[in-house]
C-alpha cells in the first residue's frame, strides 16, 4: 500500500470544498498545487476523505478489539477519531447497549475507573453497496431513509467537439422515449446529524469560483489579505443604506447525480440519486445548525444547513420610496407561498441528462432552443418548441487532443451564450477552451488561447467577436468567423470574473483584484479604471443605453459607475451578505419598452432580491420569499416580470411594479441560473442535481 501527498492534498481540497470551506479550499488548492496534479476528479466520489476515515477508524476498533489469540479482549464501540490516532491511550470504553425504547446502560464488566457514558453510541454499520459508514462515532443517528430512482429509456444526439456525431450521423434531434443507452442509478441517504456550533463565516464568492472544479482557480479568492482594503476613490457622491436583512440561511450541499426522466425518489432528499464526481454548494457559506452525512450508491455528501421556521407574512416585500440617504433598518420576513400560485406539474417539463450540475443555461433569441451548460464536460441544446413534446437533446461534448485522440476534457462548462441571431452558440469551459457550436450541434471553432479556466464569455450585438474572462487574469476579444485571437487584455493582477460590452468593441471587466477596467478594441491600456470595491467584484453590468455601469461584489455593496466619473455615482448598501449578481431591466430609453422606468436587481447570499431605482439610488423592492442564496435573476422581455432562481430549489416569479409573487415552483435541486424565452412565455432552469426545466407561463 502507498499514497502520495498528491493524494492526501486532493482529498483534503474536496472535503473543504464539500463543507463549504471554500475560500480555504481555494488557499489550500494553490499552496498545494492541486491544478498540476494528474488526479481525475471525475473519478473520486463525494465524502471520499469521510469515507476512508470511518474505514480507518473501524479498522482500528478491531485492532484495539482483538487480542493476538484471535478472541475478543477489549470490545470497543463509538471509538473517536481522536481516541483512533491517539493508541498509547488506548481508553477502555465500556460496551453500551439499547434496547428500543430504553436509555442506554452500561455492561457491569466495564472497570470501576472506566469512562460511564450514559447515552447510547450508535453502532457503525456499512450498508451493502454503500462503502460507507452509516454514522459517524459518537454522532447521534437521527434516522434513515432509502430510495431508488428509475430511469427512462432517452436517447441523444452526442457530438463531440471534434465536431463528430454519435448516435445520430446527421446530428439531428433524438427524442428522450427513443432507443439509447439508459443508465441506471440507485440512491440511498442514510442521515446522521451532529449539532455544530456556532455560525461561520467561511466566505464563499461566486460561482465561477466555487462550481467543484477541479482546477484550485475555480475557487477564486485573489487578494484575500486586501479584504479590507481602502481606496481613495472608495468615497461615493451618493450613499443609500435601505436596511439590513438579516434571514437566517443555510446551503444544501447537493449530489451532483439525478433523477432521470420518469423515475421515483423515495428519499426525503430528491438530490440523493447517485453520483459519480464529486458535487459542492457552489458559494455556499459555511453555515449554523446541523451537519448531515449523507450515504448514497457512491459515498457521502455532505449537507450543512439549518431548517428554519418560516412565519407566514402577508406579503413577501419591503418597499421603500426613499430618495437616497440612510434609511432605517427593517427586518425582512419571508412569506408563505398562495397555494394558488403555484405552477403545476403539468406546466412544467423537466429535462434529464446531464450527469452532473447544471451551472447555465440560455434561450436561443429566435427559437425555443434552451442551451445548457455542466460539470459533466457537456453543452446540450434542447428542443423545447410547442411541436416537440419529447424534449428532444443534442449533446454537445467538450473534448481536447491526447496522445493523439479526441478525450472528454472531464472539466465544467460554466459559460455560454447564444449570437444575436441564434444562429452560432459559445461555449466556455474549466479546460481553457472556447468553443463555438452550430444549432445542429457541429463544432464551428475551438478558441484556445486562456491558460486556465473560462469564467465568462459573450457576443457583442453584431456578432463579429466573442469576448471572454479568465483564471489567467486576461480578457480575450476573438474573431468569431476565424476563431483567432484578436487582441488580449492582461491588465488585472488577479483573475477576470465576469465580462460585458458596453459598444461593439468597448467592455468592461471585473475581477478577484477589486477593480473595473474599460477597455476597447485597439487600445493597449484601458480607457477607464474604477475603484472603490473593497472586496472581489462578482458581476458587471451596463445598462441598455451603455451610459450606467453597474457593479456588485463580496464586500455587500452595489455601485453604479458612469463613464463621466472617476467616483460611483451610487454606493448602494442594503444587501447583509455577498452579493452574487445584478441584471438590468429591458426598460428605459432605447428599449422596446421606453415608456416603463429603468430598474436593477440585485440577487445575494442573504436570500433576497432587490429592486433599485438607479435615478434616485434607492431600494424599491425587497422580495424576501427565499430561503437560501440566490444565484441568478432575470427580467421579462416586457420587464414587468422577474424571475429568480435559489438554492433552496425555488424558481419564484415576482412583479416588478408591485413586488408581488406571482408564481412559484420547486424544483429538486438547487438553482443556479434563470432565463426567460424571447416571447417572454417560458422561463428556464438549470439546477445542482443535473436537471433542466422549463415553466409555461402562458394561461395563468
Amino acid at each position: 500500500m502507498s499514497f502520495s501527498s498528491d493524494e492526501v492534498n486532493f482529498l483534503v481540497y474536496r472535503y473543504l470544498q464539500e463543507s463549504g470551506f471554500l475560500h480555504s479550499a481555494y488557499v489550500f488548492g494553490i499552496e498545494s498545487h492541486i491544478s498540476q496534479s494528474n488526479i481525475n476528479g471525475a473519478l473520486v466520489p463525494p465524502a471520499a476523505l469521510l469515507t476512508i476515515l470511518q474505514k480507518g477508524l473501524l479498522y482500528t476498533e478491531v485492532e484495539w478489539s482483538v487480542g493476538e489469540d484471535g478472541e475478543v479482549a477489549r470490545p470497543i464501540e463509538g471509538l473517536s477519531l481522536i481516541d483512533a490516532v491517539m493508541p498509547e491511550v488506548k481508553p477502555l470504553k465500556p460496551i453500551v447497549k439499547t434496547e428500543p425504547g430504553k436509555p442506554g446502560a452500561v455492561d457491569s464488566s466495564a472497570p470501576a475507573g472506566g469512562n460511564q457514558n450514559n447515552n447510547a453510541k450508535p453502532e457503525i454499520k456499512i450498508e451493502p453497496g454503500t462503502g460507507v459508514a452509516g454514522s459517524a462515532g459518537g454522532n447521534k443517528t437521527t434516522g434513515s431513509t432509502t430510495g431508488t430512482s428509475t430511469p427512462t429509456d432517452q436517447s441523444a444526439s452526442e457530438v463531440d467537439s471534434s465536431g463528430n456525431a454519435a448516435n445520430n450521423a446527421g446530428g439531428t434531434y433524438a427524442g428522450n422515449n427513443g432507443a439509447g443507452s439508459n443508465q441506471a442509478s440507485t440512491g440511498g441517504a442514510n442521515s446522521t446529524s451532529t449539532p455544530a456550533g456556532g455560525d461561520s463565516a467561511a466566505p464563499g464568492a461566486s460561482q465561477k469560483k466555487s462550481q467543484n472544479s477541479n482546477e484550485a482557480g475555480s475557487s477564486s479568492s485573489g487578494n484575500a489579505g486586501n479584504a479590507n482594503a481602502t481606496s481613495t476613490d472608495d468615497a461615493a457622491s451618493s450613499t443609500s443604506t435601505n436596511g439590513n436583512s438579516s434571514t437566517s440561511s443555510s446551503v444544501e450541499q447537493p449530489t451532483s447525480g439525478l433523477t432521470p426522466a420518469g423515475g421515483t425518489v423515495s428519499t426525503s432528499n430528491p438530490d440523493a440519486a447517485a453520483s459519480g464526481g464529486a458535487s459542492t454548494a457552489a458559494g455556499s457559506k459555511a453555515p449554523s445548525g446541523a451537519v448531515t452525512i449523507r450515504v448514497g450508491a457512491q459515498g457521502s455528501n455532505v449537507q450543512s444547513g439549518s431548517s428554519n421556521a418560516q412565519s407566514s407574512a402577508p406579503s413577501g416585500t419591503i418597499s421603500s420610496s426613499t430618495s437616497g440617504g440612510a434609511g432605517t433598518p427593517a427586518a425582512l420576513v419571508p412569506m408563505d407561498i398562495d397555494e394558488n400560485i403555484e405552477i403545476p406539474e403539468s406546466k412544467a417539463r423537466v429535462l434529464r441528462g446531464h450527469e452532473s450540475e447544471v451551472f447555465i443555461c440560455a434561450w436561443n433569441p429566435s427559437r425555443d432552443l434552451l442551451a445548457s451548460g455542466s460539470g459533466d464536460s457537456t453543452a446540450r441544446i434542447w428542443d423545447m418548441s410547442d411541436a416537440n413534446t419529447n424534449s428532444n437533446q443534442l449533446v454537445l461534448r467538450h473534448c481536447i487532443q491526447k496522445g493523439g485522440a479526441e478525450v472528454p476534457s472531464n472539466k465544467d462548462v460554466t459559460s455560454l451564450d447564444w449570437n444575436c441571431d441564434g444562429s452560432l452558440l459559445a461555449t466556455g469551459s474549466y479546460d481553457g477552451y472556447a468553443r463555438i457550436w452550430k444549432t445542429d450541434g457541429r463544432l464551428a471553432s475551438t478558441l484556445g488561447q486562456h491558460k486556465g479556466p473560462i469564467f465568462a464569455l459573450k457576443w457583442n450585438k453584431c456578432g463579429n467577436y466573442i469576448l471572454s474572462a479568465g483564471v489567467d487574469k486576461t480578457t480575450i476579444i476573438w474573431d468569431a468567423s476565424t476563431g483567432q485571437c484578436t487582441q488580449q487584455f492582461a491588465f488585472h493582477s488577479a483573475p477576470a470574473l465576469d465580462v460585458d460590452w458596453q459598444t461593439n468593441q468597448a467592455f468592461a471587466s471585473c475581477s478577484t483584484d477589486q477593480r473595473i477596467h474599460v477597455c476597447r478594441l485597439g487600445v493597449n491600456e484601458p480607457i477607464k479604471t474604477f475603484k472603490g470595491h473593497t472586496n472581489e467584484v462578482n458581476a458587471i453590468k451596463w445598462c441598455p443605453q451603455g451610459q450606467l455601469l453597474a457593479s456588485c461584489s463580496d464586500d455587500m455593496t452595489l455601485k453604479i459607475w458612469s463613464m463621466n466619473r472617476d467616483r460611483c455615482c451610487h454606493d448602494l448598501q442594503a444587501h447583509s451578505k455577498e452579493i452574487y449578481t445584478i441584471k438590468w431591466s429591458p426598460t428605459g430609453p432605447g428599449t422596446n419598452n421606453p415608456n416603463t422606468n429603468l430598474i436593477l436587481a440585485s440577487a445575494s447570499f442573504d436570500s433576497t432580491v432587490r429592486l433599485w431605482d438607479v435615478e434616485r439610488g434607492s431600494c424599491i423592492h425587497t422580495l424576501t420569499k427565499h430561503t437560501e442564496p440566490v444565484y441568478s435573476v432575470a427580467f421579462s422581455p416586457d420587464g414587468k416580470h422577474l424571475a429568480s432562481g435559489s438554492f433552496d430549489k425555488c424558481v419564484h416569479i415576482w412583479s416588478t411594479q408591485t413586488g408581488h409573487l406571482v408564481h412559484s415552483y420547486k424544483g429538486t435541486g438547487g438553482i443556479f441560473e434563470v432565463c426567460w424565452n424571447s416571447k417572454g412565455t417560458k422561463v428556464g432552469a438549470s439546477a445542482s442535481d443535473g436537471s433542466v426545466f422549463v415553466l409555461d407561463l402562458r394561461k395563468f
